[in-house]
């Protein structure tokens, strides 16, 4: 998708550089089909706002992460809408992990994740004009469905230049029944879910953050990346996590850079205090044998 809508005809691409690797690999292939590639660092706003003015290949596309994959950080959708608007550019959200967890503001709301999970567009308050979002069910929702929301007239031209649309098949049943059955869900209780979940984050982050843990997560979202020391070995710490009990994602160099090397924890509506618990009392331990890396100072965000 990214290629039909900026590498033909041979457009601009300018992506974060902390975006997944399937927007990567999306960029790479688009460039292999004559268009531009940039990149800038995430925050990094006055550089974006630089290789805007300096894109001269048309169309041209800003690519991103909604929350982050890794770090869990939200960014400030707002501003890049704004930027992107601004040098008519189309700003692509890839939003996997925002999905069925934040969502629009209210005075409803059970947690500052919003109400109704529907993603980092309406939680920061956006329209989608010049706005391309990717939202999937396989993280929230546990299937294998994915969805795009983006203005009509980008729609139209997808629904006849996107191989992956002219030619892919019907969604699976069972993938179609899971959804319906977790949107069922999300439409009786899911304000209900997301605010234990925010509870359990805060404890989490709250004790991560007490022992003076370096974690990539200031938003408190759950998804939690906690960098080891770098005089340990990250399978070693891994196997002791297993050992107590306590599954983790591992983030390796060179997926990560080298300072971040660890393990990301992905808490769920579905565990309890008490898991939780037990898993802080694992770090604790960890912490107390310098398996795991200080905090360090986290310079602000450039606005």
């Amino acid at each position: 998708m990214i290629v039909d809508l900026a590498g033909r005809p041979k457009g601009t691409l300018i992506m974060e550089s902390r975006a997944h690797r399937t927007i990567y690999d999306g960029c790479v292939f688009a460039r292999g089909q004559g268009a531009t590639m940039q990149r800038f660092r995430s925050g990094d706003v006055a550089t974006l706002e630089k290789l805007l003015k300096e894109a001269t290949a048309r169309p041209v596309m800003v690519c991103m992460d909604g929350v982050n994959s890794m770090t869990g950080d939200v960014p400030d959708l707002r501003v890049y809408a704004r930027l992107c608007r601004e040098y008519d550019a189309v700003l692509y959200v890839d939003d996997a992990h925002g999905m069925g967890v934040i969502g629009e503001r209210g005075p409803a709301e059970t947690s500052p994740y919003g109400m109704r999970g529907n993603a980092i567009v309406k939680h920061s308050g956006e329209t989608y004009d010049n706005i391309v979002l990717v939202g999937g069910f396989s993280k929230a929702y546990s299937s294998l469905l994915a969805f795009l929301a983006l203005p009509t007239a980008m729609k139209d031209r997808l629904k006849v230049a996107a191989p992956t649309y002219l030619y892919s098949g019907p969604a699976p049943v069972a993938s179609l029944a899971t959804v319906w059955a977790g949107l069922d869900v999300n439409e009786k209780r899911g304000d209900e879910l997301r605010g234990h979940l925010y509870r359990l984050t805060a404890k989490l982050l709250g004790h991560v953050r007490g022992l003076g843990l370096h974690t990539l997560n200031v938003d408190d979202t759950p998804v939690v990346e906690i960098p080891i020391s770098a005089e340990h070995d990250l399978i070693e710490v891994s196997e002791r996590l297993w050992r107590a009990g306590q599954y983790v994602t591992l983030a390796p160099y060179p997926g990560v850079p080298r300072d971040e090397i660890g393990f990301r924890i992905q808490l769920t509506a579905a565990h309890t205090d008490a898991q939780v618990d037990e898993l802080n009392n694992v770090l604790t331990s960890l912490a107390k044998d310098g398996a795991l890396r200080p905090a360090i100072p986290r310079q602000r965000r450039p606005s």
